[in-house]
């Protein structure tokens, strides 16, 4: 193929775009290269930051279990107290009370209206 005057060789377009692209990239390297380092960086602070977290939330369930064992405990102690008064009145009532005789034992039932 025959080049008209004036038009650069392609040959050279494509090396002179590569020189351009190899300069470019030596030219941002350094930045680059920083670039990468602090993104290393962040991602770091981040699992340093979530393993923080993590053990915050390990501690406070923790805390939040042995809140609710006693409490629970708490809970049983006054159901047995409730149990137990609950037994003392049912005793009271039976010492006080005849015993009642079923509607259909009783001969006389009262007089209605």
């Amino acid at each position: 193929m025959s080049q008209r005057p004036g038009e650069p060789d392609e040959g050279g377009v494509t090396d002179a775009l590569r020189a351009a692209i190899e300069r470019t990239l030596a030219a941002t390297a350094p930045a680059a290269a920083q670039t990468r380092e602090r993104a290393g960086e962040l991602v770091d602070e981040i699992a340093r930051r979530g393993q923080e977290a993590g053990a915050g939330i390990a501690k406070r369930g923790q805390e939040l279990t042995r809140r609710g064992q006693e409490a629970q405990a708490e809970l049983a102690r006054q159901l047995e107290a409730l149990e137990a008064r609950m037994a003392s009145i049912e005793e009271l009532l039976r010492r006080r009370e005849p015993p009642r005789r079923p509607e259909s034992d009783q001969r006389n039932p009262p007089p209605e209206g």
